[in-house]
């Protein structure tokens, strides 16, 4: 299958090689890379000049420069327009992620071995220390998160889909990639998740960001079941607090308490998530970077047998382009 791969980027100066060799660096044999597509939108820095010295002697990747910062979602209809018409499968990739080698190839996986499956997750992993209490708070929400995908796929951080489901992203939308889950399920196909597919992030270092950001996603996941009736898993409250108690039981005294504050700022996240939805709606698009989520570490952790995390090697020099969980019901 013929996979086309899109890296939106703002002022990612500091990540943007760094994944971009990591794209460069996957091992497939079902899937082959025709494109890797940087669409740096609105930089102030040297993202864009930074992707192009990757991309320089590799007729395969492109940067794309919009002038004026839309959000993510207008990088996503750009790209829309102008990838290449061959692919089958489009990969949308932020550009603070580190990606582990195999996982284009276990997504298009998924997609040979599921006809019914028109989207498909990756499962970021974050690198933040759990030894201080907002570090295992993202280390626990991500693990939450993990969990309610293996029942109920959510997509996030990088997500893929077949190229003949989706044209264009409402750009009134503020979480590109639920808004997709919407799209791929009202033309009559599920959602996978690739738990064993790793992608490495890094969640927020300060309270006030993390929470910030949980708000964020809180509007957005609200503005899309307002203006739409779509729900992503995790406003399944059932769901979650199941899965916060099994994860609860499994703490030691130190988790139980990061997981007690993680609860508590989702729970004022959420509220303040919904006011916004119904006063906002679409509007402010753009956001403010978190800084601290722009550091990454230099070993990416994956996910061993056990399904915990395991340090891997760092990503290598750039290259030539080169059991996943079943959809849900």
């Amino acid at each position: 299958m013929f996979v086309s791969i899109l890296v939106p980027a703002h002022n990612e100066a500091s990540n943007i090689a760094a994944v971009l060799r990591s794209l460069l660096a996957q091992e497939t044999q079902h899937a082959r890379i025709v494109e890797i597509v940087v669409v740096a939108s609105g930089c102030t820095d040297d993202t864009a000049e930074l992707a192009r010295n990757v991309a320089r002697g590799r007729p395969g990747m492109h940067v794309h420069v919009q002038e004026r910062r839309g959000g993510k979602v207008a990088a996503i209809n750009e790209y829309l327009r102008i990838k290449n018409p061959r692919a089958d499968i489009l990969v949308v990739c932020s550009a603070d992620l580190r990606v582990a080698p195999d996982v284009v190839e276990k997504l298009v996986r998924c997609y040979e071995e599921h006809p019914g499956v028109g989207m498909v997750g990756a499962r970021p992993i974050p690198d933040n220390l759990p030894t201080d209490t907002v570090g295992k708070m993202v280390q626990l929400l991500w693990e939450m998160h993990h969990r309610v995908a293996t029942q109920h796929p959510k997509m996030g951080e990088l997500v893929s889909v077949r190229a003949n489901l989706i044209e264009r992203v409402s750009e009134l939308s503020v979480v590109d990639e639920a808004s997709v889950e919407d799209i791929v399920r009202s033309q009559g196909y599920e959602l996978a998740y690739a738990g064993d597919a790793v992608v490495q992030n890094h969640g927020p270092e300060k309270l006030g960001e993390y929470f910030e950001q949980r708000r964020r996603i809180a509007r957005g996941h609200y503005w899309l079941d307002f203006a739409f009736g779509y729900q992503v898993a995790t406003l399944d409250r059932a769901l979650l607090l199941r899965t916060a108690y099994d994860i609860f039981r499994e703490e030691d005294a130190f988790g139980k308490r990061a997981l007690g504050a993680a609860i508590a700022t989702e729970v004022v996240a959420r509220v303040a998530g919904f006011v916004d939805a119904r006063i906002l709606g679409g509007k402010h698009r753009t956001w403010k970077q978190l800084r601290s989520t722009k550091t990454l570490r230099s070993m990416m952790p994956a996910a061993n047998d056990a399904g915990h995390a395991a340090p891997f090697p760092s990503i290598p020099p750039a290259a030539n382009l080169p059991r996943v969980d079943g959809p849900s019901k």
